[in-house]
């Protein structure tokens, strides 16, 4: 679904099904490390709502959700409009697993007005959030005191120094820069090279090539490096 929906390559997308896992694991784990500690109670938050991004359809929306779960709150999953039908699965799949019906709300809406109507409803205690800055700042302006818990994204450089391996860096820089198709929040967008790096041909060479032998294509081939960019 990752790969017909969102152009996930299966390199990207195996990865990311064994990170849903993990989380899942992660916070069941916390859950029973939590009830086992003596003379601690806690008062569940009782609606969360989760909007995760659409580069990470199915890892992301897994933690963010499960996070909320564990606790006790009831969640309102709205998957990004890129992501619809990954939101669906999931949805799907934490019924399958035993979330009650009413528990978890997939939601879709548009992110206009009625997006704006959603997050300003006082009945939503808290937000996760994974996206821009921009809409967090939004998101805040529009009820100052709702709560929200955001990951949000930025500019990343690597730094690569006359100690290192440049076969390595450059084939780190490569995989940073064009993995995901470059969108992601932690994808190098930035090379500061310090000293003779900087006048090194071998480090330029090694990065061309690296970046030229990226196979580029369809998810539907399974050797694919990098599938298509999927937003402008």
């Amino acid at each position: 679904v990752m790969a017909a929906e969102t152009g996930k390559t299966f390199e990207q997308g195996d990865p990311e099904v064994s990170e849903a896992i993990d989380f899942a694991l992660y916070y069941a784990e916390q859950a029973e490390q939590l009830d086992r500690e003596p003379g601690v109670t806690f008062t569940p938050r009782p609606l969360t709502l989760v909007t995760p991004p659409w580069n990470f359809p199915v890892a992301i929306p897994t933690g963010s959700t499960l996070s909320a779960l564990v606790t006790g709150s009831a969640v309102l999953m709205k998957p990004a409009p890129q992501a619809r039908r990954c939101g669906a699965l999931l949805g799907r799949l934490f019924r399958e697993a035993g979330v009650p019906e009413g528990v978890l709300t997939v939601i879709d809406v548009p992110e206009d007005e009625v997006g704006r109507a959603l997050v300003s409803d006082p009945r939503i205690d808290q937000l996760i959030l994974t996206g821009g800055f921009e809409t967090a700042e939004l998101f805040a302006s529009w009820r100052p005191e709702l709560r929200i818990l955001a990951e949000t994204s930025g500019k990343n450089a690597i730094v690569v120094t006359p100690h290192a391996d440049l076969d390595l860096a450059a084939r780190d820089v490569a995989a940073s820069a064009f993995g995901h198709a470059g969108q992601k929040c932690s994808a190098a967008s930035l090379v500061i090279t310090v000293g003779s790096v900087s006048r090194s041909r071998r480090f330029s060479a090694q990065l061309a090539d690296a970046v030229l032998s990226l196979h580029v294509g369809t998810p539907t081939d399974p050797t694919v490096q990098m599938g298509p960019v999927i937003e402008p």
